[in-house]
């Protein structure tokens, strides 16, 4: 399955890792999610990217040091929604879950086993300084967690990295493809994704290249460019 990945839901039309954002990003057509996780003071798991609710919310206190109540309080249908919800909510969509802390990912993973499926459809990144330790950390607790290995640097991933992650999936920048050596990845057996893209040329010359799956803030567009294309 090609992987149209909804960077953070549908962006560019609801507020970003909002359940109405994920909501319209899979009813226009995408088969996965990307979205990210952190803890509130209280350890309950919700949707935000930024540390902080200034950039969204206008509120500058870091999620961590309020409790799920206060961060509730910021706004009505379209607020900070906990893991839990989004689970419900989606029993058939695949998950790119990117963990944001290291204390978000062993009771994330919890609450993924008990849902279900939903732990066999979830892809972990960890797209952030001292990531790739936490996801070692994570396949050493979860060997059975699949992983996505994010890549920015110009040059392929090092053999020891791979051994220590066994990743399935890896997912670099587009401008790194070349130099991450994107094709030998695919022929080792890995699916690889690209993006986030915002440029329509970019998401073409994507899928003309070779990958598995494209991220994207505008999910009617990469769906569009793929039925103009003629694949699924």
């Amino acid at each position: 399955m090609f992987l149209t990945i909804a960077h953070r839901g549908d962006p560019l039309v609801h507020r970003e890792n909002t359940l109405p954002s994920l909501l319209s990003a899979v009813g226009k057509g995408a088969n996965t999610l990307e979205f990210d996780l952190r803890l509130t003071r209280d350890g309950r798991i919700v949707l935000l990217h930024d540390a902080s609710l200034e950039r969204l919310w206008g509120h500058p206190a870091d999620v961590a040091d309020l409790t799920l109540d206060q961060v509730r309080g910021l706004g009505g249908e379209d607020q900070v929604p906990t893991f839990e919800e989004v689970l419900d909510a989606f029993g058939d969509t695949t998950f790119l879950v990117d963990l944001k802390t290291d204390d978000v990912v062993e009771p994330a993973v919890a609450l993924l086993r008990r849902h279900g499926d939903a732990f066999g459809r979830s892809i972990f990144v960890a797209a952030r300084r001292g990531g790739r330790e936490a996801l070692a950390r994570l396949r050493a607790d979860a060997p059975d967690a699949a992983i996505g290995l994010d890549w920015t640097e110009e040059r392929p991933p090092p053999r020891d990295l791979l051994d220590a992650l066994r990743p399935q999936y890896f997912g670099p920048r587009w401008k790194v493809a070349d130099a991450a050596g994107v094709p030998a990845m695919r022929e080792r057996g890995y699916h690889v994704w690209v993006g986030p893209l915002d440029d329509e040329a970019e998401v073409v010359a994507a899928m003309e290249y070779g990958v598995d799956g494209i991220v994207v803030d505008d999910i009617s567009s990469l769906l569009r460019l793929r039925a103009d294309a003629g694949t699924p």
